[in-house]
């Protein structure tokens, strides 16, 4: 599988800069900020604990058992060894592993992270200026919320467009990371359905009760 400058893919090194916010070129690798650390941290831990998978040169590691790992893939073993017990590691290592977008999106989702910029839909932004100054009759806030709320439905949707926009809406990342809780649930609902990129096709009523691709936690119903 190719890897390098496909979208769908970033290395560590790449990735924990971009969720800490931070430039891969202004980084001193003996003083990595605390950001970057745990950002790092995350993704090894997910890698070694089987959450998301890595790819070295293509092919995928640990997929085998520990003993297995330890025998032919003694060199990851020992890089994983040096972060997970002494915070030690190579640049040149962790900026030539890859993990996959919709797999690190997935772990943000479960651990109510937030997610990785460079893989939130490029229309949206967290912080733009456009939603400060938009529509100045409504607290910039509520519309700093509202893209929020959209770009988390829509990365959703890129990766299940079946999911019911009440579910979206109820969903514990949604509730959390965009702020959700602070509003009703029909003002969210109205916010994301606009993205919703079978808006045209669903039937009004109940919600169907479907597996998603995507296992999400949501609110019980009753709430607000």
């Amino acid at each position: 599988m190719l890897v390098e400058n496909n979208p769908d893919f970033k290395t560590i090194w790449q990735l924990a800069h971009n969720w800490a916010g931070e430039e891969t070129d202004k980084t001193d690798p003996n003083a990595i900020s605390p950001e970057l650390r745990l950002a790092i941290d995350r993704l090894m831990r997910a890698i070694r604990s089987k959450k998301i998978t890595a790819r070295w040169k293509g092919y995928q590691i640990f997929i085998d058992n520990l003993l297995l790992t330890l025998i032919f893939e003694f060199s990851h073993f020992k890089q994983f060894y040096r972060w997970l017990m002494h915070h030690k590691f190579s640049k040149d290592y962790l900026d030539n592993l890859y993990v996959m977008r919709n797999e690190v999106i997935d772990l943000c989702i479960k651990s109510y992270y937030n997610l990785p910029p460079c893989w939130i839909p490029e229309q949206f932004s967290y912080d733009s200026k456009n939603a400060k100054e938009a529509k100045n009759y409504r607290p910039a806030d509520e519309n700093e919320d509202r893209i929020r709320c959209q770009a988390i439905a829509s990365t959703l949707w890129e990766l299940d467009p079946a999911i019911h926009p009440n579910h979206i809406a109820r969903s514990k990342i949604l509730q959390r990371i965009g702020n959700g809780a602070q509003y009703d649930i029909s003002t969210i609902t109205d916010w994301i359905t606009e993205r919703d990129p079978q808006k045209d096709y669903r039937k009004t009523g109940r919600p169907p009760k479907t597996q998603y691709t995507i296992k999400l936690e949501m609110i019980p119903q009753s709430k607000k």
